[in-house]
This record gives C-alpha cells, structure tokens and sequence, in this order.
C-alpha cells in the first residue's frame, strides 16, 4: 500500500514510475494477499507462476472468451501444469474475484489521495488524472473487470460493481462542492459524473481505437480535465 496522503505525479511518466501496481509488485501484493489459499510458499516462484497464469488468462479471453476458457487451456497457455495451476487457484472464479480485488484496491487508493485534497477542484482533478493513468497501465485487469463480472460469484459481482459506484458518488460529491463555492445553480451533476466515468472507460475498454489516434495518456486527461471544468461551468 502506498501513501494515501500525497497524491501522485500529474504526468503519465512520472506517475507510472511511483505507481505500486505493475510488474513483480503486483504479483507480490496478489499473492500476500492469497497465500492462504496458495499451497506454495516460496514468494519468489509464487509471483513468478501468479504471473504467467494473469498473463495466459489475458491473452485468452479475447481469442475465446472467459466463460469458455478452462483450466487446461490456462495450463497450455502459462506453460504451467494443471498440478501447478491448482496450487495457485482451486476454480477459475478464483482469477476473476483477484482481478476485481486488484482493481478495489486500486480503486481505493486513488480515492483516498482524491479526498485527502484540501480543494474539491483539487480532489476532482487528482480522481480523474489518476484513474485515467492507473487505468492505462492496468488496461487489462480494468478491462476484464468490466466485461467479466458476471462470471464472478454473486457477492462478488455487488463488489465489483460499487467500485464503479463509489467513484460516482465521489465525483458528484465534488462536483456539488465546486458549484456551490462559485455560486453555481444547476441540478446536472449525476449526469455529468456519469460522463466523465464513460469517458475514462472508453480509454481502457477500446485500447485500439486510442493506439490508432496516438494520443498519450496525458493528452487525454488533459482533454478529460478541461472538458469537466466546462461541464461544471456551463451546463
């Protein structure tokens, strides 16, 4: 877990060097957090092995689909045996519920450096920004949360969706806070939370379509941030 308190670089770069969830520390996070369920140990091989099942499971539910993938696919795929597989994860409902775990979390610290802001335009601007960067580094997991959560056990799918429903109750927080400092009268707020939402979404749910613009992920919060001070201004 990082430090909660600060937020992170305002550009893409410096961000990804301080962001905590990618490569080994990822791995190492998803198996601390499982090693109750993990029948090795050894963390070194753990994260290793962790990494070739996301990567296999990544790479095959766009060729097949999630729902059709079975574990002996996975083997094949990560190059693991099926005795390695189960020492990782006893059901493949098991990947999903990880992968929407990583993304909670995620999800939860970029809103607690959003809300330790002093300002709501601050709060606004760090949400946003962070979301659209973290996104982009985790397009997968954020991706596959999003296409796959009704492959996750009912309880987890309620967890999965208020995810997205936490960071909409913050926008609209924020969003009020700001119109009511500038004297701003206007009952839009949900519809203009729920844009900004779709907005981050597009970017990581069509990867393609931004590869073919060129456009960084800077360019894009940048485009995003403006467009939410117009919203706020002058729907």
């Amino acid at each position: 877990m990082t430090d909660v308190s600060i937020a992170l670089p305002d550009d893409f770069a410096s961000f990804k060097n301080a962001f905590t969830y990618q490569g080994s520390a990822l791995y190492a996070w998803l198996f601390e957090r499982n090693k109750d369920r993990i029948t090795t140990n050894q963390a070194k091989f753990a994260v290793g092995n962790l990494e070739k099942i996301f990567s296999a499971t990544f790479a095959l539910t766009p060729r097949i689909g999630f729902p059709v993938m079975s574990l002996r696919d996975l083997s094949r795929e990560s190059g693991l045996s099926m005795g390695g597989i189960y020492s990782y994860i006893e059901s493949k409902e098991r990947i999903a519920i990880m992968i929407k775990d990583l993304v909670n979390q995620v999800t939860d610290e970029l809103l607690a450096r959003a809300h330790a802001q002093t300002a709501p335009m601050q709060a606004l601007e760090t949400a946003l920004r962070e979301h659209i960067f973290a996104a982009e580094i985790l397009q997968d997991w954020f991706g596959f949360l999003y296409f796959e959560t009704r492959s996750l056990p009912r309880a987890h799918q309620e967890e999965s969706k208020n995810i997205e429903l936490r960071l909409e109750a913050a926008l609209r927080e924020w969003i009020d806070r700001v119109r009511q400092t500038r004297g701003i009268a206007c009952d839009n707020t949900p519809i203009v939370a729920t844009m900004l939402i779709a907005l981050i979404q597009d970017r990581y749910l069509k990867p393609w379509k931004h590869r073919a613009t060129g456009e960084s992920p800077d360019n894009f919060a940048q485009r995003v941030l403006a467009l939410m001070h117009c919203a706020i201004e002058h729907t």
